[in-house]
C-alpha cells in the first residue's frame, strides 16, 4: 500500500512540475484569447525567462508570434516588428507541435514574399528577400512532412509576375553589359526559366568580348550576388568548334591584390560540368612605367610581355592577356572559362 502511494505521489508532482502554468503564462495565455497578442508575446517571453512554462507554452507562444506578424502585416507588409515576431518564432519552431500554427506561419510567410516580390519599385535585395522567404517556407514544410506543393506553386507564379514584368526592359536595353546585368538579375531569381536562360545565353555570346565590369551605367546599386567576382575577363578573339577553342583571352583584376597570372590555371567548363585546362604560347600584363625626360616624366601603363611557359604579373586594377588553346573530345559543350587562385575568382561565361 505503501508502494502505490509513494508512486501515485511522484506521478502527481511530475503531473504538477509540466501541466500546471504558472502567473506569467496564465496571465499570456489570457492576452492570447482576447487578440492582445504583443502583450501575450511579452508575457510568455517573462514566462520562460523565469522556466515557468507548462506543455502548451511552445504552442501558445508560437501563435501569439504568428497572429501578432499577421495583425502587423496587414498595415504594413514591410512591418520590422512582424519580421521581429517571425525571427522569434524560428527559434522555436522546433518546438511547436500544432501542425496547425506551422501551416499558418508557412503560408503567411510565403504570401509575404510574393506580394514584396511583385512590388512596384522594390530594389533587387528586397526582391532576394522576398523569393528567399518563399523558399524558407517550403524548405519547413518538407521539414515538418507538410506538403509543399501550394508554396512551390506560389514561388512559380511570384517568378512568372517578375521575369514578366522586367525581361522586356532587360531585351530592349542598348548596352549590352546593362543588359546581362538585367539578365543575370532575373536569372538570379528564376534559374530555370526557359525565357531567361535563353536571353542570357544570346547575351553572352554577344558579350564574349567584353569585360562585364557594372558601374554607374547600369543605373542602380549594384548587388554583390551578380558583381561578384574579384577577376572580370573578356574574350576579343574566339574560334570555337566541335573539339577546340581558341583566342585570347584578357584579365582585368579587382580583388584588392597584387599577384601573378598563372595560365594553367585558367579552365574550360562544360555545360555538364566537366573540365579541360587550357595551353598557351604567352601573352602580357600591364604596368606602371616612368617616362619622359627626368625633369617631366609621367607614369604610364605599359604592356610587359611573358613567354610559354612563365607567369604574368597581374596588378590590381590593371589588365593581362594570355593566348590559350583548349582541346575537347566530341560532344563537350563548352559553358563557362574560369580562373582562381588565392585572392578570387572569375568566370567568363560563353553563351550558346
Amino acid at each position: 500500500m505503501k508502494k502505490i502511494f509513494l508512486a501515485s505521489l511522484a506521478a502527481a508532482v511530475a503531473f504538477s512540475m509540466v501541466g500546471c502554468k504558472g502567473k506569467l503564462e496564465s496571465r499570456a495565455d489570457g492576452h492570447l484569447k482576447e487578440g492582445r497578442y504583443a502583450n501575450a508575446i511579452k508575457s510568455y517571453v517573462e514566462a520562460a525567462a523565469k522556466g515557468d512554462v507548462s506543455e502548451e507554452y511552445y504552442d501558445n507562444f508560437g501563435k501569439a508570434l504568428i497572429f501578432g506578424a499577421e495583425k502587423e502585416l496587414k498595415a504594413n507588409i514591410a512591418s520590422e516588428k512582424a519580421e521581429g515576431y517571425f525571427d522569434k518564432f524560428n527559434e522555436i519552431v522546433d518546438k511547436v507541435q500544432d501542425t496547425e500554427i506551422i501551416n499558418k506561419y508557412i503560408s503567411l510567410i510565403a504570401d509575404q514574399g510574393k506580394t514584396q516580390a511583385g512590388e512596384e519599385g522594390a530594389d533587387f535585395d528586397i526582391v532576394v528577400n522576398a523569393f528567399a522567404k518563399i523558399d524558407s517556407a517550403a524548405s519547413l514544410a518538407k521539414r515538418r512532412g507538410i506538403n509543399e506543393s501550394s508554396v512551390k506553386a506560389l514561388r512559380t507564379e511570384a517568378e512568372n509576375a517578375y521575369v514578366s514584368k522586367n525581361i522586356g526592359l532587360a531585351k530592349s536595353e542598348s548596352d549590352p553589359v546593362v543588359a546581362e546585368y538585367q539578365l543575370l538579375k532575373l536569372a538570379e531569381i528564376a534559374p530555370t526559366n526557359e525565357e531567361v536562360q535563353t536571353a542570357l545565353n544570346k547575351s553572352r555570346k554577344g558579350t564574349r568580348g567584353y569585360f562585364l565590369i557594372f558601374g554607374e551605367q547600369v543605373g542602380e546599386k549594384i548587388s554583390r550576388r551578380i558583381d561578384k567576382y574579384g577577376y572580370v575577363m573578356a574574350m576579343p578573339t574566339i574560334k570555337l568548334n566541335a573539339t577546340s577553342l581558341s583566342g585570347e583571352i584578357q584579365f582585368w583584376a579587382s580583388t584588392g591584390n597584387n599577384t601573378e597570372l598563372d595560365p594553367t590555371k585558367i579552365k574550360l567548363v562544360s555545360a555538364d560540368g566537366k573540365e579541360v585546362f587550357a595551353t598557351t604560347t604567352g601573352g602580357w600584363c600591364e604596368k606602371e612605367e616612368l617616362v619622359g625626360p627626368k625633369n617631366n616624366q609621367k607614369i604610364e601603363k605599359k604592356k610587359k610581355n611573358f613567354k610559354k611557359g612563365e607567369k604574368g604579373k597581374l596588378m590590381n586594377e590593371f589588365q593581362c592577356s594570355a593566348n590559350i588553346a583548349f582541346s575537347f573530345p566530341k560532344g563537350f559543350v563548352p559553358d563557362y572559362i574560369e580562373y582562381s587562385d588565392v585572392y578570387g575568382s572569375g568566370k567568363k561565361f560563353l553563351g550558346k
